[in-house]
């Protein structure tokens, strides 16, 4: 009876959650892999510690002479959450080269009581009237946004913060150089064509510079009902590299990565990876409902298929 049991919440979680339930990768996936040998899981970030600096009341953005970073976020928007601890670790490394703030997208008053505020703490706040000008010139349509100013009022970098990054590391180098925008271009449209296993990495290396597109990518791929082999070669090499640019910080990418890795058959680092997305989500209490309901679930397989529930 027991067995029974065991077996039927095992079909359960796989129907919940479309993964394999077997004690082993596919032997295509396998195949596919020798072709383009899976790295393991990268080196997460230390999560940031709190702090004990004040929590910043929101005050009015005014320009001055520093390059200014602007991330666009509110408190009731789950993605802003997911993507918190990458602000601000954003903004503690590299608070001494740029003036970095949080763009509020909601009233001062429903900010300033939420959990998100403290732990923002000691970074300022610039209240959404203030902010509103920047957000229209930035083109802020969906959030999480960042927005970088330099020192004489020009839009140098508009876009999702998981990118970030790239564009501040780049900020003195000046754009990427043109023979790099053309080969990222490049790639994008030969995926758009189909790619095979031969193709993964020099894929994933050339569109490096876009972790947001390979995020995107990576969860499309990851999602499909009947993914090939090679969609999920590619699934967990372009979220492991998202992943790994925003230094395990953002449970969104940690989900499609966990899933990706559930897909292709390797149950233990997709619990490994559920376990990353418990702990942020206690860190930054965070509902994140459904990641919770995943990361939970792929534990739960990893724990059944190797006996460590017994």
């Amino acid at each position: 009876m027991t067995t029974t049991r065991s077996l039927q919440r095992v079909a359960l979680a796989a129907l919940l959650f479309g993964v394999s339930c077997e004690n082993g990768p596919d032997r295509s996936v396998e195949d596919e892999f020798a072709r383009y040998p899976y790295p393991g899981l990268p080196t997460w970030e230390a999560v940031p510690a709190p702090t004990r600096e004040p929590v910043m009341p929101p005050e009015a953005w005014v320009a001055d002479q520093r390059p200014t970073v602007l991330l666009f976020t509110s408190s009731w928007c789950p993605p802003c959450q997911a993507s918190l601890l990458l602000d601000i670790a954003i903004a503690r490394e590299y608070g001494d080269r740029f003036r970095i703030g949080v763009a509020l997208e909601e009233s001062d008053a429903d900010f300033a009581g939420s959990a998100m505020a403290r732990l923002f703490a000691g970074v300022p706040v610039w209240t959404a009237d203030s902010v509103r000008p920047l957000a229209v010139r930035c083109g802020v349509r969906t959030i999480p946004f960042a927005c970088v100013v330099d020192h004489r009022g020009r839009i140098v970098f508009r876009g999702p913060p998981i990118n970030l990054r790239r564009a501040l590391d780049a900020f003195d180098r000046g754009p990427q150089p043109l023979d790099a925008q053309v080969a990222e271009q490049r790639a994008k449209m030969r995926f758009a064509f189909g790619v095979g296993p031969d193709d993964v990495e020099e894929l994933v290396e050339q569109t490096s510079g876009d972790p947001h597109w390979q995020h995107q990518i990576a969860f499309s791929l990851a999602g499909r009902p009947e993914a090939s082999a090679t969609d999920l070669v590619l699934a967990v090499a372009l979220a492991r590299a998202a992943v790994a640019a925003g230094g395990g910080l953002d449970y969104w990418n940690l989900d499609t990565y966990s899933l990706a890795l559930a897909k292709a058959g390797r149950a233990e680092d997709a619990a490994t990876v559920g376990w990353r997305v418990l702990d942020l989500c206690r860190k930054t209490q965070s509902k994140c409902m459904f990641e919770r309901v995943r990361a939970s679930g792929l534990i739960y397989i990893w724990r059944e298929i190797s006996g460590r529930s017994r």
